[in-house]
């Protein structure tokens, strides 16, 4: 009997434990919801995908990658498609950033002009598909700039830009002098110079490779610029909205300030107050509980209260009525309530 009620708190402790196991795999896991088939595709160089990222159509998630593997030099991507979704012979995949930390997925787009019939499930795609492009290749290519610049150089040249812009006339004269030693020190640095630009030739061949998506990227921010255009006036209004709000808040805060200081002070006033009736709490404490066990007694008959007089006595100035009189009227028997 010792070891019983330890077992039974250890196994509602493991079940617990595995039911929030299973659902934050779950959530994690971020499964494919109904059924699925299985495709194959091929890429050149698959930078950043992993197995549990997104297949998007059309920027819709539709299903997941579940294996990256080698295949003769090259990357084997097995990912399931959900069974409602169609893939053609004109369908073309893409590694994609998602977001900016780069998480990537795998983007599933027709291709146009092409032929188009559909294939089966365990088909492999046979369009060729589009690498992923690697950021970081460009940032290398700019490597060679930021080894030749010094710390103190960069600061000294921001605080000069800093005064210059705030009327210092010195200053102006300094960061004209800074400007022309920067430019004579990168004019003696043909090697770095020429270092950057085989660097970003690698980067700018693999752009031109790519010069469908480029166009479509200018499209849609060709766009984006013209929509964000359009609402120019409404996004003005808003603006002014938010400005005409905040300096109203900022006026409501000033406003009760004084009465939100005079509460802190009252409850800082209250609470010292409890503090020096502490003892008197305490015995409160003690008190109430006592009170309430009999107080149902007093109201157990109904919605009043429940009170019997069980001795009572009328004296004035104890000539009138003498002391004792009035309680012996009807007897000195009292009742069971009263005993």
């Amino acid at each position: 009997m010792g070891y019983r009620k330890p077992l039974i708190g250890f196994s509602l402790f493991a079940v617990l434990a595995l039911l929030l196991t299973y659902t934050i795999w779950s959530t994690l896991e971020r499964a494919v919801p109904g059924q699925t088939n299985e495709y194959t595709t091929y890429f050149s160089d698959a930078s950043g995908l992993h197995s549990g990222d997104d297949v998007r159509m059309a920027g819709v998630r539709v299903g997941r990658v579940s294996d990256i593997a080698l295949d003769r030099n090259r990357a084997k991507v097995t990912f399931d498609l959900q069974t409602d979704q169609t893939i053609f012979s004109n369908t073309q995949a893409s590694i994609r950033y998602q977001n900016l930390i780069g998480q990537r997925y795998l983007g599933l787009d027709l291709v146009e002009g092409a032929e188009q019939k559909k294939l089966e499930p365990g088909s492999t795609l046979e369009e060729p598909s589009q690498d992923s492009f690697d950021v970081s290749a460009l940032l290398a290519g700019f490597q060679p700039v930021f080894d030749t610049l010094e710390p103190e150089q960069v600061n000294q040249l921001s605080e000069s830009l800093v005064q210059t812009f705030q009327g210092n006339q010195v200053s102006l004269s300094y960061t004209i002098e800074q400007i022309g030693k920067l430019a004579a020190d990168f004019g003696n640095r043909d090697q770095v110079i020429g270092a950057l630009i085989t660097n970003l030739s690698a980067v700018m061949g693999d752009l031109s490779s790519q010069g469908d998506q480029m166009q479509v990227l200018v499209k849609n921010l060709a766009g984006l610029i013209e929509g964000l255009n359009g609402n120019s006036t409404s996004l003005g209004a808003s603006v002014d909205s938010i400005g005409d709000a905040t300096s109203r808040l900022g006026g409501l805060l000033g406003r009760i300030r004084p009465d939100a200081e005079q509460l802190g002070q009252s409850l800082r006033d209250t609470t010292g107050r409890m503090i020096g009736i502490g003892s008197k709490l305490d015995q409160l404490a003690i008190d109430l509980p006592l009170f309430l066990v009999h107080f149902p007694m007093v109201m157990g008959q109904g919605a009043y209260l429940n009170i019997y007089a069980c001795e009572l006595d009328v004296s004035i100035g104890g000539v009138l009525f003498p002391p004792g009189l009035i309680s012996q009227i009807g007897g000195t028997q009292h009742s069971v309530v009263c005993r």
